[in-house]
């Protein structure tokens, strides 16, 4: 295909959960400005099942009338397919879709967590569960993408179930598939280019690219903004916001010589996926190398346990998490904070000597504050220089406690992590991220638009299949960090909010077709995606 020749660009959404659709139409638009064709893939309550019908638990129709309003063709009826016409067109043989891409989708139903719960007859029979709409929709993908000649796919997601088998389909092909998903902080958009929504390739390349060059003084003010709001408690852009109503108190386990904060992470999400698959499989191992390794006391430790776990998503609860790290605790006499109760993790934070954590993204806050990261699992973060690799055996019998060092080599490790740590954030929110600028986050859920935005960078990435930074300008030295790093020393969150620079180009929402617009103040009153 030539570089001038005609596209043909599918976009695929099964769920409708806010703001993804929207998402994926904004992108279409973009496609049709540069001269390309735009073709969609719904589901018109073609399965039997799905990720948001097992999850809420409500009946079928209900959650399918939902989710075909606020679906596809809310916003067009051109081009748009789909599962069931696609299932019902001929077509050549296609494989049988593996068990496999069933999983992912199974294992955060059921918010399961350790190697038992895998291994349990209740994840089995999720899986059987999921898996003929996984194969409905495999099948309706590549007759989608075969019949209607596309170039390139983006699909929403595109790790569970049918957004796998959609993924897997234009894979399957030999078509360039981009996935599409909310950013950590809203603004722009995630776009992995042949890589689902946990991938990890595009993202280490990134961060191993841009973490040694300085920031400019309006990059390195906005990279610690989003740490700033997470202090404050003014983090409402995020998917989801924990310990809001948090109180510091003092650190609860007196007698240590050490304070390690142990701070772990729901192991269902990313379960299965190579990209974070840890050399210890269960992270309990690497807690107990950790303390060999360093000769930890039990009163040289508290287990923080993850504020997700008291809450419910959908029909399912954090209990299987809450108590397979509990147990562990209580079997090594450790101090645990339950899930719900109010102890402010960041004061925690700003009290102990280092966290020794999987996946989370208390890395940001850590890294601000200067604090040692134990790292035991493979992560976003991994390649950015902020943490301590503790990923396997190998690895760990390097680990040193940054505490253990002299007053001064503490204070240079304390800068460093916290300049790498500005690098990291502004690489994770406006560099890995496409269309910072263009695509800007008022709520989580409640975005605008630039629609004279360029489409040159989506096009490129379509074609050629490489993730570009979206901000590629840095500073020639460390000047303009180092005054920014002077506030985050001084703890002045405020100030830096203060002085950050706000997108002054008037940006516009994305409307519906208009039987559909009173639909967008009803559901802003509704929970969004998996609540």
């Amino acid at each position: 295909m030539s570089p001038s020749s005609t596209m043909r660009i599918g976009f695929a959404s099964v769920y409708s959960w806010r703001p993804h659709v929207e998402h994926l139409i904004f992108l279409a638009q973009m496609v049709e400005k540069a001269g390309h064709e735009a073709h969609f893939l719904t589901c018109d309550a073609d399965l039997d099942t799905c990720y948001t019908r097992e999850l809420r638990g409500r009946p079928g129709w209900q959650e399918c009338l939902q989710c075909r309003a606020g679906g596809i063709r809310s916003y067009t009826t051109r081009n748009v397919s789909s599962i069931g016409e696609m299932w019902k067109t001929s077509g050549a043989d296609v494989p049988s879709a593996p068990i496999e891409w069933a999983r992912s989708s199974a294992s955060t139903l059921g918010r399961f967590e350790s190697d038992t719960d895998y291994a349990s007859d209740e994840f089995q029979s999720r899986v059987e569960g999921l898996y003929p709409m996984v194969q409905t929709s495999y099948i309706a993908a590549r007759r989608w993408i075969e019949s209607r000649r596309l170039d390139a796919v983006c699909v929403f997601n595109g790790r569970m179930d049918a957004t796998r088998a959609i993924f897997e389909a234009a894979r399957s092909l030999g078509v360039r598939v981009v996935s599409v998903e909310r950013t950590w902080f809203g603004d722009g958009l995630q776009l992995y280019p042949d890589e689902h929504c946990l991938g990890l390739q595009s993202l280490h390349r990134l961060m191993r690219e841009w973490r040694d060059r300085p920031l400019t003084h309006a990059q390195a003010v906005r990279a610690a903004s989003y740490a700033a709001r997470r202090f404050l408690r003014l983090n409402q852009k995020e998917w989801r916001a924990y310990n809001v109503d948090a109180r510091v108190g003092v650190w609860p386990v007196e007698g240590g010589r050490r304070r390690i904060l142990l701070i772990p992470s729901s192991r269902n999400e990313i379960w299965g996926h190579p990209d974070w698959t840890s050399a210890w499989g269960d992270a309990l191992v690497a807690y107990d190398a950790i303390i060999e390794q360093l000769q930890l006391a039990p009163e040289d430790l508290v287990l923080r346990c993850h504020p997700n776990w008291g809450e419910r998503i959908g029909a399912a609860g954090g209990e299987k998490s809450e108590r397979h790290y509990s147990e562990w605790a209580a079997r090594r006499g450790i101090h645990t904070i339950a899930s719900r109760d109010p102890t402010s993790t960041l004061g925690l934070m700003e009290q102990c000597d280092a966290l020794i954590i999987a996946d989370g993204s208390a890395v940001l806050e850590a890294g601000m504050l200067g604090k040692q990261v134990i790292a035991v699992a493979p992560s976003f973060f991994n390649e950015a220089g902020i943490c301590d690799d503790a990923t396997s055996p190998c690895a760990l019998a390097a680990l040193r406690l940054h505490s253990d060092l002299p007053e001064d080599e503490r204070g240079a490790q304390q800068r460093r992590l916290q300049r790498q740590t500005l690098r990291f954030a502004y690489t994770m929110v406006h560099r890995v991220p496409q269309y910072t600028e263009a695509v800007r986050a008022d709520a989580t859920t409640r975005f605008r638009y630039d629609f004279d935005a360029d489409p040159t960078r989506l096009i490129e990435l379509l074609r050629g299949g490489a993730l570009c930074a979206d901000d590629e300008n840095y500073a020639p030295d460390a000047h303009d960090e180092d005054e920014v790093l002077g506030r985050v020393a001084a703890r002045d969150w405020q100030g830096l909010l203060d002085v950050l620079e706000t997108n002054a180009k008037e940006l516009q929402p994305l409307k519906r077709r208009v039987p559909f617009r009173p639909l967008d103040t009803i559901r802003q009153l509704m929970p969004v995606g998996d609540r």
